[in-house]
């Protein structure tokens, strides 16, 4: 049974540190320096939220609010909605460069994305599919799903180059499921922010509510190893 955090392959990094990786391998991918990257991690306690949210006339003050409570609120460039990060939360971070000629569709780079996660879910006796999930944070009809609950969620961004573009796809998987502080920071920082929407805790489900008590760490273990050796093998498509 592997139980020292030394054997994870997840890297456990600061947030914005994350970030500006995931920002400065888009750029090298953009200007030619590599062809694909990857990269699996974990982080401290925060929302993240899609660039648009920040031009909302309440989100300073949600944003005030939040890193009050606890749960700093960072930006990101890809799309999708706010979610929630931290421990129990496992990140997969894949880019490309996706000539003209080769470039995948939106739906075919969202396969792309959640194929390695649904076969390490296989591995380890889940049953997911893509669906929508209501009620669920960052919902969209890519979420990886497990009985009518939200997994994983997902999201891209394209990047227009010269010859094509840098595409960079991500997922957010749930190695247990939001507690109650996540729940109600998501909900204060919509209210705070003049939306309309509830999130709630039953709309998801983590690995750790998936698998029995005694196989938890082998089994949490096996899957995060199948998709970073899935991701770190992958190489785009031509």
């Amino acid at each position: 049974m592997i139980t020292t955090a030394a054997a994870s392959p997840v890297l456990d990094l600061a947030l914005s540190d994350a970030l500006a990786w995931e920002a400065e391998r888009l750029t090298d991918i953009a200007a030619g320096r590599c062809a694909s990257s990857a990269l699996l991690w974990s982080c401290e306690p925060a929302l993240v939220a899609p660039s648009r949210l920040g031009r909302l006339p309440g989100f300073a003050h949600a944003c005030a609010q939040a890193a009050d409570a606890g749960w700093p609120v960072h930006l990101r460039s890809t799309g999708g909605d706010l979610v929630p990060q931290g421990p129990g939360i496992v990140n997969l971070s894949l880019m490309w460069s996706a000539p003209h000629e080769t470039a995948p569709s939106i739906e075919d780079a969202f396969h792309r994305l959640t194929a390695p996660i649904r076969s390490a879910l296989s591995a380890v006796g889940v049953t997911s599919n893509l669906a929508s999930v209501p009620d669920a944070f960052c919902d969209g009809r890519f979420n990886v799903a497990v009985a009518g609950r939200k997994f994983a969620g997902t999201a891209q961004r394209w990047r227009p180059t010269g010859g094509g573009y840098a595409v960079h796809a991500h997922a957010m998987m749930l190695m247990r499921t939001p507690d109650d502080a996540a729940i109600r920071a998501l909900n204060r920082f919509y209210r705070d922010c003049g939306i309309n929407r509830t999130i709630r805790a039953s709309a998801h489900i983590g690995l750790a509510d998936l698998v029995q008590l005694n196989e938890r760490k082998a089994k949490q273990h096996r899957f995060l190893r199948i998709i970073a050796d899935r991701a770190h093998s992958w190489s785009p498509p031509r």
